[in-house]
């Protein structure tokens, strides 16, 4: 059988794994972000010690493997707080953690790198504080961050594969259980490859698209 054949044959197994999938990658993306936003909003209203201390934070995640993250909250955390919570939650929560500060260090790089002559230009045009935030700020900022952040999901969608490690019928353990029963793993895994080069590959194609219509070298500050 080829990886096409491998996946019509057994596409219902694949689309409930790719489900579970992206049930994970889309929670973690729109809370994880609504949450960075949040947190960059407080370091903009604490100043630079609290920014300090989520920089640290941000730094210590960062330096954890994914893995060693998932393993922690599914074993130690759970054992630690005498609960059990089922495996998707445990992966999600990971996800989300990784998330956070990953998009949090983007907002904060693309608001720190925005060229504050943009702003004095507004207030020169007689724009408020208000306008030059909303037509001026917001977009650029977006237009600078937009790209990092879809890499950024597809890291998350890459990393998700992990969590069959801890059972969750995602589509990487979809195809760990098909390969159990035909065990033909070259071309169940090429099937899989394949359907992560559409997916992954197409998002991380968008992003390289952003950046190359949208990237400015603003060396003046």
């Amino acid at each position: 059988m080829s990886p096409l054949e491998i996946l019509w044959e057994y596409r219902q197994a694949f689309l409930e794994g790719l489900v579970v999938t992206a049930e994970l990658l889309i929670i973690t993306s729109v809370g994880g972000t609504l949450i960075a936003a949040f947190i960059e909003w407080i370091c903009e209203m604490g100043g630079m010690p609290v920014r300090r201390i989520v920089d640290g934070i941000a730094f210590g995640i960062a330096a954890i493997p994914a893995l060693v993250i998932l393993f922690w909250f599914h074993y130690p955390a759970q054992a630690l707080l005498d609960i059990v919570v089922r495996p998707f939650w445990t992966a999600l929560a990971a996800l989300m953690l990784l998330n956070i500060f990953s998009v949090y260090r983007i907002m904060a790089d693309a608001i720190h790198d925005f060229p504050k002559q943009f702003v004095a230009t507004g207030l020169v045009c007689g724009l408020t504080n208000t306008q030059i935030t909303r037509f001026i700020k917001i977009p650029l900022i977006l237009r600078a961050a937009l790209p990092r952040w879809i890499d950024q999901q597809v890291v998350i969608l890459q990393t998700s594969l992990f969590a069959s490690l801890i059972s969750v019928e995602e589509t990487f353990r979809v195809a760990q259980r098909i390969n159990s029963i035909v065990y033909r793993p070259v071309t169940i895994y090429t099937a899989m490859a394949l359907l992560f080069l559409v997916t992954a590959g197409s998002a991380m194609y968008y992003a390289r698209y952003l950046r190359s219509r949208t990237y400015r070298d603003f060396s003046e500050r």
